[in-house]
């Protein structure tokens, strides 16, 4: 985590039923990607009105890390049905 300011945050979510997750595009600025987890609502897009190679990168890098979340996700719910059914 780098940036420029001396000021910095965090923000965890723990989602569950009733979560959601949207993309708004529009014609001309950045896209917004929007977690909502019942109470909590978590908003990201890219700063400026130009979209740089480093904005690219992260929105590539961003969806990478969602499809391993997704992966490890499944392989959990796989294997607790598993030992469910086992049981």
């Amino acid at each position: 985590m780098t940036g420029t300011g001396g000021s910095f945050s965090h923000l965890g979510v723990h989602v569950g039923p009733g979560s959601s997750v949207r993309c708004s595009t529009y014609p001309d600025q950045s896209p917004i990607l929007t977690i909502d987890a019942v109470s909590t609502s978590a908003a990201f897009s890219i700063e400026g009105d130009r979209i740089g190679r480093e904005a690219v990168e992260f929105a590539r890098e961003l969806a990478r890390a969602a499809e391993r979340f997704a992966s490890e996700v499944e392989r959990l719910h796989t294997g607790q049905r598993a030992a469910d059914e086992a049981a």
